[in-house]
């Protein structure tokens, strides 16, 4: 399947908007699982432990300081997984599709469902995020948004906005002590405490941000539909757009070892820049195929994951 905007396209599939339900509806995968076989949503590591999640309930593991070899774990659950997080003494949440909610209390060794369905929504989330103190955030479409103050065992309704709030909400990015929402139509959300309260911020674009991060020089930046890269430099009063010649979605970030500002996207493009985040330009011969959803960077390497699976690169296209 070729999926043009990857965020966008993961909420209409889970909605049955573009297609029948070809993940929810097709039975789980084989547990003989080949790790760049199968489309991989995020990451996330515990301790010595690095976990991959993606379609039809797909959990990968691998132990180790470097992840070479998979295991495939199984969960009670057949609907695509989105993302993963870990907080404190070895509790973790996975969500996904069909307002799907599990939680570990032994470091992701077993998984426990968690029934959210009285709150009567059942659409897909799309990311959670440890905020700390016992505090799990998750967010999907059309501006759901729970939360759980015990580790993950039980989550409720939670309210950012006064006014009615129905946009899709991609992603949670922490950015220094702050958190911010981010999605659709623009829609920007910042908390200065944990969680506890939520303030709209107004938007530099109109379009669909993925995703956020802050710079090792402490500036903000959005990234999303059509290249679109935003950076601000005072918490959202004013923005600059980053110089970039890219025209496709870019769904993830990470740093470089010298202060580089790493964005991957999708049809394998990666993109870095040298100057906390004001201009980007390719990365010579990225080589990885697919879009590419998560990363993050262990020692000199980065472990890139996407629609084409999980696999480590060396930032020369290799």
């Amino acid at each position: 399947m070729v999926i043009s905007n990857f965020r966008a396209g993961a909420i209409a599939l889970a909605l049955g908007a573009c297609a029948p339900a070809v993940w929810a509806e097709t039975p789980p995968l084989s547990y003989d699982i080949s790790a760049d076989r199968v489309a991989i949503f995020d990451l996330a590591r515990n301790e010595q432990v690095y976990y991959a999640v993606g379609e039809r309930g797909v959990l990968l593991t691998s132990t180790g300081p470097v992840p070479n070899a998979w295991q495939s774990q199984r969960l009670p659950a057949t609907d695509s997984v989105m993302g993963i997080a870990f907080g404190e003494n070895g509790r973790g949440v996975v969500v996904g599709h069909g307002s799907m909610i599990l939680h570990t209390t032994d470091h992701g060794n077993s998984w426990t469902p968690v029934d959210v369905s009285e709150h009567g929504r059942g659409d897909p989330f799309m990311d959670v995020a440890y905020l700390g103190s016992g505090r799990f955030l998750a967010v999907g479409a059309f501006g759901l948004v729970m939360e759980s103050v015990d580790g993950g065992e039980t989550w409720q309704p939670a309210s950012i906005s006064e006014d009615y709030f129905d946009r899709h909400l991609y992603s949670i990015a922490q950015a220094g002590d702050d958190w911010l929402l981010i999605g659709e139509s623009g829609s920007l959300f910042v908390s200065a405490d944990g969680g506890e309260q939520w303030e709209k911020l107004s938007s530099p674009y109109e379009g669909s941000f993925f995703g956020g991060l802050q710079t090792p020089d402490g500036a903000w930046l959005l990234y999303g539909m059509r290249g679109q890269i935003w950076r601000t430099e005072d918490r959202g009063a004013t923005w600059q757009k980053a110089k970039v010649d890219l025209a496709t979605a870019i769904n993830a970030h990470e740093t470089g070892p010298e202060g580089q500002v790493f964005l991957f996207g999708n049809g394998g493009q990666v993109l870095v820049s040298e100057d906390d985040g004001r201009h980007f330009s390719p990365a010579s011969r990225s080589g990885l195929p697919g879009d590419i959803t998560a990363a993050t960077r262990i020692n000199g390497e980065w472990l890139v994951a996407g629609t084409a699976g999980v696999r480590l690169w060396n930032g020369q296209g290799e």
